[in-house]
This record gives structure tokens, sequence and C-alpha cells, in this order.
């Protein structure tokens, strides 16, 4: 013969199961709270990190312009005009063309 169902026992481990269950549950929603803290301290890690990239990115690109204009301008002031030499040279053919003409007359 079957002993009878044991309606004590089986509220005891019903109660020790939703007890357990529901310890699992606090310690789930504690772990998240924690990670989403985390994840929020990373984040404003991050966007603080970014800030500084792109100000840094843009000191840098006004310093590359400044650089290029500063080698333009020392560029330009280095050209070398070929006005003088031109002139120089046109002085020796004039004087070169007056002394031929003055041997052959």
């Amino acid at each position: 013969m079957q002993e009878p169902f044991d309606w004590e026992q089986a509220m005891e481990t019903t109660k020790r199961s939703a007890t357990a269950a529901s310890q699992n549950s606090e310690n789930a929603v504690v772990g998240m709270s924690k990670l989403l803290r985390e994840i929020d301290r990373h984040s404003n890690n991050l966007a603080s990190l970014t800030k500084a990239i792109d100000q840094l990115a843009a000191a840098q690109n006004q310093q590359v312009a400044h650089s290029k204009a500063v080698l333009n301008r020392a560029q330009g002031d280095n050209r070398h005009s070929w006005r003088l030499p031109a002139l120089g040279l046109l002085a020796v053919f004039a004087g070169g063309v007056a002394f031929g003409g003055f041997i052959v007359s």
C-alpha cells in the first residue's frame, strides 16, 4: 500500500525552493546594478577621453596649419629671383657686343 502524500514536507521543500529563488533573484539584481554602475563609470571615462582626443586633434591641426604657413612664408622669402642674374648676363652680353663691335671696326 502507498503511504499518504506528505503535504507538510512538500510545502517545506517549496518554501526552501522559493527562498533560494528569491535570494538568487536578489543577487542577480544586485549584480546587474553593480554592472550598470561600472558601465556608467566607463562611459564617463570614455567620453572624457574622447573629448581630450578631439581637443588634441584640433590643437595638432592648428599647429600643422601654422607650420605650413611658416614654411610657405620661409620658402617665399627664399625664392631665387632670376632678374638680377639676367640683368648681369644682359650687361655682359651688351659689353661683349660692344667690345666685338669695337674690334671689328
